[in-house]
């Protein structure tokens, strides 16, 4: 094909075309991953109160997402409650909390916990120490504590989970927790 001036118009066009339709979509597909893998937002409301319910001989969990952008030895205001929606029963409750970060790996987090919880550290559980009566509200912890050797990445998302259980107060919390909240913690 010979290029003269009638038909530079049409190859110029045509040309032009396929460079922005190459632009658009490296454009929309970088877009779409920096999107999609570096603009993390959390779940955690900082200072706000966080609450779950459980019945008796069940397990609970609160999920809440963080980005890794937080310093080791952090404290957090983040306040967790449990209460008792049991209709009969009053409860024991222990409560777990852990860092799951995606690797099929956990890491311990602290907690500032509220006077009627003792950690345990031979299963690292937090027992309340006296029975959740019904329709009781009691409340974990005022702050999470980022663990001084955690290491965290602030383009990776990170869950905290925490973990009620519960027993019910005709069973014998003893045989199947390994520890009795009310006299051994």
């Amino acid at each position: 094909m010979k290029i003269n001036k009638s038909n530079f118009g049409w190859i110029f066009t045509c040309f032009a075309f396929l460079v922005l339709l190459g632009i658009a979509i490296y454009l929309g597909v970088s877009g779409w991953f920096f999107k999609n893998d570096l603009s993390y937002t959390t779940d955690l409301e900082l200072g706000k109160t966080i609450s779950t319910s459980i019945k008796k001989n069940q397990a609970q969990s609160i999920s809440l997402t963080f980005d890794g952008s937080f310093l080791p030895g952090e404290r957090l205001p983040q306040i967790v409650s449990v209460t008792n929606g049991d209709d009969s029963d009053a409860l024991y409750v222990r409560a777990k909390v852990y860092v799951y970060n995606g690797d099929n790996v956990t890491q311990d987090m602290d907690i500032v916990e509220t006077i009627n919880w003792t950690y345990n550290e031979d299963d690292g559980y937090y027992y309340f120490n006296d029975l959740l009566s019904v329709d009781a509200k009691a409340a974990l912890c005022s702050y999470v504590i980022i663990g001084q050797e955690s290491t965290f990445s602030g383009h990776n998302k990170y869950i905290l989970s925490i973990v009620f259980e519960s027993l019910s107060q005709s069973l014998d919390v003893e045989s199947i927790w390994g520890i009795n909240p009310l006299e051994n913690v």
